[in-house]
């Protein structure tokens, strides 16, 4: 199928005020440090990539493959975050002194290129410097000696080489978009309905709930007449001014019991139940939110923007 025109089809809206019955944008995320804290902002910037300072920096072992929290759940402690004009990274974890990085987007004499892994993707990354690499390896124990933190290049520099999305075969692939160190795609969209839908489950089995933040989402929605599970019937959504298509459904992992809080690890997690009812290619592709690529790019959504279906998937 094609999107006529992409986003000049379906323009930039107005993204107004929300009605009282409308699906809302409750909570926006990034993380600038992969598998690390999430920081919760009020608005942000569009770009290629997702969202302006997602995932744009990353931690790697000695084969330059990435550091994460399913091996690492003490990584969920950790907080990263960027300077406005993203020229300095700021990290604190618990029970070590802060430590504040001036980031290289550009290779240079004591920052030069490692050619990284996210899972069989390899691209080029930017090495950040030995003070910010010890920094991190007193964070980890014996088993993990070593770790780099590096980050991505702007798109307009010579080496940057980001990772192609992988679209379903029924849907269009959007000119110019890219992925950088998320796991599978730009922006990560849930609503708060089918975090309802699901604790209501997982509370009947298992007697506790979850928070939304073991999902790690980009945007959280709620209200309006919007069900459980509704995301996954988006094609086309506009986002306060900015449309997007919705291509995939995102597959979870065991990452969903780490408490992103305190880094423990429940015996049992989400992920039992999601394989119970959500795991229609079988328990190992478990399915909970939804992927979003930007149609458009430059604009800004924010907390309270009213979401809108343009277009529904054909079943």
């Amino acid at each position: 199928m094609s999107l006529p025109a992409t986003a000049a089809a379906y323009g930039t809206g107005d993204a107004g005020e929300a009605k009282s019955s409308q699906t809302v944008v409750c909570e926006i995320n990034i993380y600038p440090l992969k598998s690390c804290r999430a920081v919760s902002v009020q608005s942000v910037v569009v770009d290629k990539l997702g969202l302006a300072g997602d995932r744009r920096l990353m931690l790697v072992d000695s084969g330059d493959r990435f550091l994460h929290q399913r091996k690492f759940p003490q990584l969920a402690t950790v907080t990263a975050t960027l300077s406005e004009d993203n020229s300095t990274l700021y990290l604190a974890a618990p029970s070590k002194a802060p430590l504040t990085v001036t980031v290289s987007w550009e290779p240079c004499d004591d920052r030069p290129v490692r050619e990284v892994a996210v899972w069989q993707s390899v691209l080029p990354a930017i090495d950040q410097g030995d003070e910010a690499a010890q920094w991190f390896q007193s964070i980890f124990d014996s088993s993990q000696s070593f770790a780099r933190l590096v980050a991505l290049p702007r798109l307009d520099s010579q080496v940057s080489a980001p990772r192609s999305i992988e679209y379903p075969s029924s849907l269009p692939k959007i000119p110019d978009r890219h992925v950088g160190f998320s796991d599978a795609g730009p922006i990560l969209v849930i609503s708060e309905e089918s975090l309802r839908d699901l604790n209501d489950r997982f509370q009947a089995g298992w007697g506790q709930e979850v928070p939304m933040s073991r999902f790690r989402p980009n945007v959280v929605v709620r209200g309006g007449d919007i069900n459980a599970f509704e995301e996954d019937r988006w094609l086309v959504v506009r986002i306060g001014s900015v449309p997007f298509m919705a291509y995939a459904k995102a597959t979870r992992c065991k990452m969903t019991a780490v408490d992103q809080m305190t880094g423990a690890v429940d015996k049992f997690g989400p992920l039992e139940v999601l394989r119970t009812y959500r795991a229609p290619r079988g328990p190992a592709y478990a399915e909970f939110g939804q992927l979003l690529v930007p149609l458009q790019v430059g604009g800004r959504i924010c907390v309270g923007d009213p979401v809108t279906v343009l277009e529904h998937k054909k079943t």
